[in-house]
Protein backbone atom coordinates (compact mmCIF):
# COMPACT_ATOMS: atom_id res chain seq x y z
CA UNK A 1 0.00 0.00 0.00
CA UNK A 2 2.58 2.19 0.97
CA UNK A 3 6.05 2.57 -0.81
CA UNK A 4 7.83 1.40 -4.06
CA UNK A 5 9.29 -1.79 -5.04
CA UNK A 6 12.91 -0.74 -6.36
CA UNK A 7 14.91 -2.99 -8.47
CA UNK A 8 18.56 -2.96 -10.01
CA UNK A 9 20.32 -1.02 -7.34
CA UNK A 10 23.95 -2.30 -6.55
CA UNK A 11 26.09 -2.11 -3.08
CA UNK A 12 29.65 -1.20 -3.24
CA UNK A 13 31.64 -2.44 -0.25
CA UNK A 14 29.79 -5.40 1.41
CA UNK A 15 26.98 -7.49 0.18
CA UNK A 16 23.31 -8.44 0.54
CA UNK A 17 22.43 -12.61 2.02
CA UNK A 18 19.58 -13.42 1.50
CA UNK A 19 19.81 -16.26 3.94
CA UNK A 20 20.64 -14.29 6.82
CA UNK A 21 19.00 -11.43 5.72
CA UNK A 22 21.56 -9.18 6.90
CA UNK A 23 24.60 -7.55 5.23
CA UNK A 24 27.39 -9.32 5.14
CA UNK A 25 31.25 -9.18 3.94
CA UNK A 26 32.16 -8.95 0.29
CA UNK A 27 33.31 -12.46 -1.54
CA UNK A 28 37.02 -11.79 -2.21
CA UNK A 29 37.32 -10.30 -5.70
CA UNK A 30 33.78 -8.76 -5.93
CA UNK A 31 33.76 -5.17 -5.63
CA UNK A 32 30.15 -4.91 -6.44
CA UNK A 33 27.04 -6.84 -5.52
CA UNK A 34 23.52 -6.53 -6.96
CA UNK A 35 20.74 -5.96 -4.45
CA UNK A 36 17.43 -7.90 -4.42
CA UNK A 37 14.16 -5.91 -5.15
CA UNK A 38 13.68 -3.77 -2.05
CA UNK A 39 10.60 -2.32 -1.00
CA UNK A 40 10.99 1.66 0.07
CA UNK A 41 9.02 3.23 2.22
CA UNK A 42 9.41 6.34 4.42
CA UNK A 43 9.34 5.33 8.16
CA UNK A 44 9.03 7.87 11.37
CA UNK A 45 12.42 8.26 12.63
CA UNK A 46 11.17 7.14 16.17
CA UNK A 47 9.92 4.01 14.25
CA UNK A 48 13.25 3.16 13.12
CA UNK A 49 14.30 -0.98 13.62
CA UNK A 50 17.44 -1.58 15.55
CA UNK A 51 20.36 -3.57 14.41
CA UNK A 52 19.91 -1.75 10.90
CA UNK A 53 22.78 0.31 9.04
CA UNK A 54 22.13 4.05 7.90
CA UNK A 55 23.29 3.65 4.04
CA UNK A 56 24.10 6.17 1.54
CA UNK A 57 22.31 5.59 -1.40
CA UNK A 58 23.92 7.41 -4.28
CA UNK A 59 22.98 7.80 -8.07
CA UNK A 60 26.28 6.61 -9.24
CA UNK A 61 30.32 5.70 -8.35
CA UNK A 62 30.50 9.48 -7.53
CA UNK A 63 29.45 9.79 -4.12
CA UNK A 64 29.43 13.37 -2.94
CA UNK A 65 26.99 15.66 -5.49
CA UNK A 66 25.22 12.45 -6.01
CA UNK A 67 23.69 11.70 -3.13
CA UNK A 68 19.70 10.75 -2.81
CA UNK A 69 18.86 9.14 0.17
CA UNK A 70 20.01 7.66 3.30
CA UNK A 71 18.50 3.16 3.23
CA UNK A 72 18.21 1.70 6.55
CA UNK A 73 19.38 -2.09 5.72
CA UNK A 74 19.34 -5.11 8.47
CA UNK A 75 22.54 -5.88 9.82
CA UNK A 76 23.67 -8.21 12.49
CA UNK A 77 27.32 -6.33 12.51
CA UNK A 78 27.77 -3.31 14.65
CA UNK A 79 26.62 0.11 11.79
CA UNK A 80 30.88 0.90 12.58
CA UNK A 81 32.19 -1.87 10.38
CA UNK A 82 30.19 -0.70 7.27
CA UNK A 83 30.90 2.94 7.88
CA UNK A 84 34.58 2.20 7.87
CA UNK A 85 34.03 -0.32 4.83
CA UNK A 86 32.40 2.84 2.74
CA UNK A 87 29.40 0.42 2.25
CA UNK A 88 26.77 2.20 -0.20
CA UNK A 89 23.97 1.26 -2.58
CA UNK A 90 24.29 2.75 -5.79
CA UNK A 91 21.94 3.67 -8.35
CA UNK A 92 24.19 3.24 -11.77
CA UNK A 93 27.56 1.27 -11.86
CA UNK A 94 29.95 2.35 -14.64
CA UNK A 95 31.98 -0.78 -15.83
Amino acid sequence: KEGAYVTGLTMEGARWDEKLASIEESRPKDQFSKMPIILIKAVQADKVETNVYSCPVYKTEDRGPTFVFEAKIKTKHKEGKWIMAGVALLMDVVA
